[in-house]
């Protein structure tokens, strides 16, 4: 037999108007789960701590020349 595969059909933003005419979003995924959340996730971990230590290394390297 078969498994069939349920696909998820919600959306992965949702917005709403409340009744103060205010926007309210909401995330139906997780964004680990998501392609662009995880391409978010990984530019976010190299901007903060693979950067730094590049630049790190750099200034040294023209420091001590």
């Amino acid at each position: 037999m078969k498994k069939e595969i349920k696909k998820d059909d919600k959306a992965f933003i949702k917005t709403r108007v409340k009744h103060d005419n205010s926007i309210e979003v909401e995330i139906q995924k997780n964004p680990a789960k998501t392609v662009s959340g995880r391409i978010l996730i990984i530019l976010i971990v190299a901007g903060t701590a693979l950067v730094p230590l590049a630049a790190l290394i750099y200034a040294l390297v023209t420091a001590f020349k």
